[in-house]
């Protein structure tokens, strides 16, 4: 048999992977001038959510269901370059704290590196995907709701722009199991779980209800299915107040999630998750007075597809992220932004011996742009204020990954170098813990030399010879920066025995 050939390089194409809690799903677009053409999508009903243990692990047989899917979605991905795909990581990937193991079987399956989002930002791909599938005006509010399987989304914008983001800790899967575990559909269990949707909305309802919107619109699988379902009973081509009541009388009557079955318009597929999330979308209906909601194609998949392309035409959300934050936190802008200039210039020195990438490139710039953010709280501890805020702030465009690596930076910025044990404490994982190390030297070393109130006018030359850096200064520097000297005799001594730092 001959040998394979490898597949062609396939430079105008994009894809995005959507690990959801129930569904995993894929879009591969093509970009053509300046529109985006759809070319495939791929779903499968994995239910990973279903394999969530309570002490944070995935039961085997469910991680085996999931990589048998990706293997089908990375053999249709082959030839797109890492650039141009993402692949994102829900609520169940969330909740996992023990599925180091499973990520890294994932990018193995694939190819491509996984990326875990918090909620709010699952929710601005959310609603970026939708509203780039409706005829979109720029002054139109928008309510977008997203039932997946372990959480639900929503969100509140107008035209292109999302303004309020929530995300809801809880999901069709586990809705379902939680609350009609053995089969069994009860009025109680019902009004239980509308209760706890009612009151999950209560602290959020004024300010959703004060932003006001025009139309609500659906993006799930659920809403799909209840759209589906009314329009072939004869209650509407669009989900209604009404039709809800008649669906929810009819899931009651039936007392079973077998029973569903007999629901015209209910795929088999989605009969066993159905009822967790048909009640979510009642509780939203009467929590937030909805009347009507159309449904759309458009979900996180595509609104990764939208994100991904700003990243490659300079408009990359994460930079407008950067500047909200050196704003908020009132940073020192232009100090700021030769410290980065400093680092690049270091980096581009140490990047080849220390086997450094562009995306090492790009934590190292975040870094440099924004270490000073925590002075806005205090000026005692400011690292760790700042490593506070980039750890647990929703920070519009960045995975779970790149905030934790980033913060761990602006930790790392001062007193003693964390040793790899103290970076695995802050959860860093196993593969950022050598790059990281390193990066952290390149920035304390950029700040270090920006002290003082007229730093050099260029940086100094460096040498790298495995963790040895050598700084070749000046003759008679010393004399005229006294203050950098004991500086760079105390880094000396904080970065051992790591590094090795001579001037």
């Amino acid at each position: 048999m001959a040998e394979p050939t490898a597949p062609a390089v396939l430079e105008n194409f994009l894809a995005a992977v959507d690990l959801g809690s129930n569904s995993f799903h894929m879009v591969v677009a093509e970009e053509s001038g300046s529109e985006i053409r759809l070319l495939d999508r791929l779903r499968d009903g994995v239910r990973l959510a279903e394999g969530l243990r309570d002490d944070g692990s995935l039961d085997p047989e469910v991680e085996q269901r999931a990589l048998a899917c990706l293997a089908r979605f990375g053999q249709r991905l082959r030839g797109i370059h890492p650039d141009r795909v993402r692949v994102i990581g829900t609520n169940t990937l969330r909740q996992a704290s023990a599925a180091e193991g499973f990520i890294r079987a994932i990018e193995e399956t694939l190819g491509y590196p996984v990326e875990v989002v918090a909620g709010r930002e699952e929710a601005r791909l959310v609603y970026l995907g939708v509203a780039h599938s409706l005829a979109v005006d720029a002054c139109e509010r928008r309510l977008v709701i997203d039932i997946g399987g372990g959480s639900t989304e929503l969100i509140a914008g107008k035209g292109f722009t999302p303004n309020l983001r929530e995300s809801l800790h809880f999901g069709c899967v586990a809705s379902t199991r939680a609350f009609f575990p053995h089969d069994a559909i009860t009025l109680t269990a019902c009004e239980q779980l509308e209760r706890r949707v009612r009151m999950a909305v209560e602290p959020m309802l004024d300010e959703f209800s004060r932003h006001g919107w025009d139309q609500v619109v659906g993006s799930s699988g659920t809403v799909k299915a209840i759209a589906r379902i009314l329009a072939e009973n004869g209650q509407g081509l669009r989900i209604t107040r009404s039709g809800m009541h008649w669906l929810r009388e009819q899931i009651i009557r039936l007392g079973s999630v077998r029973a569903l079955s007999q629901i015209k318009g209910l795929k088999a597929d989605r009969a066993p998750v159905f009822p967790g999330g048909f009640v979510i979308l009642h509780g939203l209906f009467e929590s937030l007075c909805l009347q009507e909601m159309r449904f759309s194609e458009g979900a996180l998949r595509e609104g990764a597809i939208y994100d991904l392309l700003g990243r490659i035409h300079q408009e990359d959300t994460r930079e407008m992220s950067i500047r909200s934050l050196q704003e908020r936190f009132h940073s020192q802008t232009s100090r700021n932004a030769r410290v980065a200039q400093w680092t690049d210039h270091f980096y581009a020195v140490a990047a080849a011996a220390w086997h450094l990438h562009d995306g090492h490139r790009q934590w190292l710039r975040w870094a440099a742009l924004t270490y000073d953010i925590g002075l806005d709280i205090a000026h005692s501890g400011f690292h760790k204020h700042g490593e506070y805020i980039w750890r647990n702030g929703d920070i519009a465009g960045f995975s779970r990954r790149e905030q934790g690596v980033v913060a761990a930076l602006i930790r790392a910025q001062r007193k003693r170098l964390p040793s790899p044990a103290q970076l695995r404490d802050l959860e860093i994982g196993v593969e950022d813990i050598a790059p990281l190390q390193k990066l952290a030297v390149l920035l304390r070393l950029a700040i270090l030399f920006h002290r003082g109130a007229t730093p050099p006018m260029a940086p100094p030359g460096l040498t790298v010879t495995g963790t040895h850096l050598t700084l070749s200064l000046a003759a008679s520097w010393e004399a005229g920066m006294p203050l950098l000297a004991a500086d760079l005799e105390q880094e000396q001594e904080w970065i051992m025995p790591d590094f090795h730092l001579r001037w």
